[in-house]
């Protein structure tokens, strides 16, 4: 088993629906959620707003698992949230643990 970090990050819109998504996925235990902001040098998709703060808000979700898993996350995600703006990040995790 190869212990990874998924990241994904999506348009704040999504937020409700990409969590109740998450939250009803029996192959994670759980994750983080957290706002961001997007910086890019392609503007065309940003609103006047966002063109004049060079940012876009975002939320992201942190899901640590193992490989396999977060690949068929990623996979299933696709029907579901096809054309809505959500990219991913998959890394691989050298340690996790409980400070306690």
């Amino acid at each position: 088993m190869n212990p990874v970090l998924l990241t994904l990050i999506a348009p704040p819109e999504l937020e409700e629906s990409l969590v109740d998504w998450l939250l009803a996925r029996d192959e994670i235990s759980g994750f983080t959620g957290q706002l961001a902001y997007g910086h890019s040098r392609a503007h065309g998709a940003y609103s006047l707003v966002e063109q004049v703060t060079g940012r876009q808000r975002r939320i992201t979700y942190r899901i640590q698992t193992d490989e396999q898993t977060a690949r068929a996350l990623i996979e299933a995600l696709r029907p579901d949230f096809a054309g809505a703006g959500v990219r991913y990040w998959l890394l691989p995790l050298l340690a996790a643990g409980r400070i306690d």
